[in-house]
């Protein structure tokens, strides 16, 4: 045991060995020189008989005064029957990231929306407050977080948010990390209204124009959304072995309703589809658009934003806002005004709420040919406008 100075730190020099000098001033604090020279301060104690170690920080950033300080602070807790090291462990493992990864093995995992619901999570709280104990999370921390998702715009997305959050901390209670969820008694962030926003024939004409100068593979899936009427996750999701010649499989397992989907695919979807650049690792996994091989492109949300400020620009005057989704009710409003039947739309669009479940038992025919020819007019109609 040695009596550590200020002067007497900083001249310590490493050696080709790892250095544990202990302070006579502070009774189980240490220095921990390492052979490359790094040093730290953790203070050793003993809880029910075994020994622990405490790390308290780093030097010069904690200095020896402060290093003194924490180790006197550390020995009075334990005298008072506390153990720092073991609340430090526990609080890692019950850390917002922590936390999250085991509400997705014990639920997500068995959700077909389960990777949907942790990207919710990951990119707000996990982002936000990952390295903190979920137990400290407010509710006031919380509504800061939606209100500032809101601020950006994004009032759909706070609302989305709110209820995978809200989700997460009714788990976080049943399961005991938690007494009461921070969400308890809160409500969604923003109204929202049934949205009916679709693009008339002369912004089909700019949007086509805009998507033109967008890059791959953004570029492909929004012109895939507008020329067969799909869900934007389902095309997003899109792999090669879904693909039979010049027609898509969509199988139950991706389909939001749970139905296999067939969707022919016109002349114009397969220019498309043809002009997707390969990425690395995608052969592996089939991924269509992706920019990483491994999973699909998830902000298309972001990419419609882009495309609405290009349409805008074209026009000398403000396009109001539309998202992927509503490319989809597009292909429905404009094929409806070609006079294609409703219930052929709905069968394009695999809408279930649009036949009638006694036709959906007893009509097995598959419509191909008319599903083919009225998406067949509907890209005619499309590309004439651009």
């Amino acid at each position: 045991m040695a009596r550590l100075t200020d002067r007497g730190v900083a001249a310590i020099k490493a050696t080709a060995e790892r250095q544990q000098i202990s302070d006579d001033l502070a009774p189980g604090l240490q220095l921990i020189v390492q052979t490359s020279g790094r040093k730290s301060w953790a203070i050793r104690y003993r809880v029910a008989g075994k020994m622990r170690r405490l790390t308290l920080g780093g030097y010069p950033v904690i200095g020896l005064s402060e290093a003194r300080d924490k180790a006197r602070r550390a020995l009075a807790d334990v005298q008072a029957g506390r153990d720092p090291q073991g609340e430090k462990e526990q609080a890692k493992a019950d850390s917002v990231a922590a936390v999250v990864d085991e509400f997705r093995k014990a639920h997500l995992d068995k959700l077909k929306s389960g990777k949907n619901a942790l990207g919710f999570l990951q990119r707000s709280i996990v982002a936000e407050w990952g390295h903190r104990p979920v137990r400290e999370i407010t509710k006031r921390d919380v509504s800061r977080l939606l209100l500032n998702i809101v601020a950006s715009g994004k009032e759909v997305t706070a609302n989305r948010t709110f209820a995978h959050v809200r989700k997460f901390f009714n788990w976080c209670a049943e399961q005991g990390f938690i007494e009461v969820p921070p969400t308890d008694r809160m409500k969604m962030p923003a109204s929202e209204e049934s949205r009916d926003r679709f693009l008339n024939d002369r912004e089909i004409g700019l949007f086509w124009k805009a998507t033109e100068g967008m890059e791959a593979p953004y570029r492909q899936a929004l012109r895939l959304l507008l020329l067969t009427g799909q869900r934007h996750n389902e095309v997003a999701g899109m792999t090669d072995s879904e693909i039979d010649g010049e027609t898509w499989h969509l199988p139950a397992a991706r389909s939001k309703n749970g139905l296999a989907h067939d969707v022919p695919l016109t002349k114009a979807a397969l220019a498309e589809l043809r002009l997707v650049p390969r990425t690395a690792g995608g052969d592996e996994t089939g991924l269509i658009f992706t920019t990483n091989g491994t999973s699909p492109i998830s902000n298309l949300n972001d990419k419609a934003d882009d495309c609405v400020a290009a349409m805008s620009k074209q026009a000398g005057d403000t396009i109001a806002r539309w998202r992927p989704h509503d490319l989809r009710r597009t292909v429905e409003t404009g094929m409806a005004r070609l006079g294609i039947a409703e219930s052929l739309i709905d069968r394009i669009t695999n809408h279930i709420s649009g036949q009638p479940k006694i036709r959906r038992v007893y009509n097995r025919h598959d419509y191909a040919d008319e599903k083919r020819e009225a998406l067949t007019a509907w890209a005619s109609h499309v590309i004439s406008l651009g």
